[in-house]
């Protein structure tokens, strides 16, 4: 396999097209390695990293794995970070696994001496990174510990509305159905979603200032350094591709509750999420999640997927557990 690097943010941007296209026919397929992820977040939090993107291709010059890398010091890691990137991982098709991993790692010995650690965070548990890399690592003697680090709830959808409440419990169902018709009560509720790119960038600071609002660690979120032009920048990327939604709930003239949602080949991700702590009592943050997962489903979409964290309402809705891992290796 020959290597290309990609150490800037325009020669990131220029494979753009190419990238998304390996990766919608990978098994790693996921909205966190698109192009236009790693581009937003390498453009507001790059700060004192070096990028090093190794692309792996045959002699055709087609890709045949990427590893999405930056650089600090003497560590090697992941292009993410905790704060935002709910999953990480390689990309490679099924059949060249193997041989990914090992071109990786000579790859990685060989040019990248002065490396102590490489830190791998937020790997899902179905990726073969967790299987393939401590099995060569351990053949060729390097030192690696892999631990579990999180969780990240899911739900399989089922293909009607009323299939999806009988497969609730029943204590979580009558929970559901008593909430639902708390808010209900109300005169004057609506929701508006937003798709349209200009839409997005006019809403996106009724979004920012209600989480704000919400809580000091979220208040605190929005201070960290590139946060706002992050969603910023991954709104207007994702909106030209139509994979982003803004969900918003209305009483009235004010919005009470808001979802930040990705929309991805089958799969919903329910990235971000606030909702007015004066109307807390109606649970309007609850309504609407119930009304994106009756549209999921009514758009045929496969899963749900809460992301990071486990807070109570996700498995109240019925989410399942799913842990999250994280690898360390050292190539000395």
């Amino acid at each position: 396999m020959k290597v290309e690097r990609i150490t800037t943010l325009e020669n990131l941007d220029n494979i753009g097209e190419k990238w998304n296209k390996f990766l919608f026919s990978s098994p790693q397929n996921c909205i966190f390695l698109t192009n236009e992820w790693f581009y937003s977040w390498w453009k507001c939090f790059s700060e004192d990293n070096s990028l090093e993107i190794l692309i792996f291709k045959d002699e055709d010059e087609n890709i045949l794995g990427i590893a999405p890398f930056m650089s600090k010091e003497r560590k090697l890691q992941f292009l993410a970070s905790h704060e935002v990137s709910d999953y990480c991982d390689f990309i490679t098709p099924e059949e060249r696994i193997n041989e990914f991993y090992e071109n990786l790692l000579e790859y990685l010995k060989i040019n990248y001496s002065g490396i102590d650690k490489i830190k791998l965070i937020n790997i899902k548990y179905s990726s073969p990174t967790l299987k393939v890399l401590p099995e060569l690592g351990s053949t060729n003697k390097l030192d690696y510990k892999c631990s579990r680090t999180g969780v990240a709830p899911f739900l399989v959808l089922p293909s009607s509305y009323r299939d999806y409440l009988a497969r609730l419990d029943k204590k979580n169902r009558h929970e559901l159905r008593r909430k639902l018709k708390r808010i209900e009560s109300l005169k004057g509720v609506k929701i508006l979603k937003i798709t349209d790119t200009e839409e997005l960038q006019t809403y996106t600071d009724d979004f920012i200032s209600l989480h704000k609002k919400s809580s000091p660690s979220k208040a605190e979120f929005w201070r960290k350094k590139g946060m706002t032009d992050f969603f910023r920048e991954l709104i207007y990327r994702f909106s030209q591709k139509r994979w982003i939604e803004l969900n918003f709930l209305f009483y009235r003239d004010k919005i009470i509750a808001a979802l930040l949602n990705f929309s991805f080949f089958d799969q919903i991700y329910f990235y971000n999420s606030t909702y007015d702590k004066e109307y807390a009592w109606y649970s309007p943050g609850l309504f609407l999640f119930n009304h994106c997962l009756k549209q999921a489903i009514h758009e045929g979409k496969r899963e749900a997927d809460f992301l990071r964290g486990e807070e109570k309402y996700k498995y109240n809705l019925g989410a399942k557990e799913s842990s999250l891992f994280q690898i360390i290796l050292s190539l000395k």
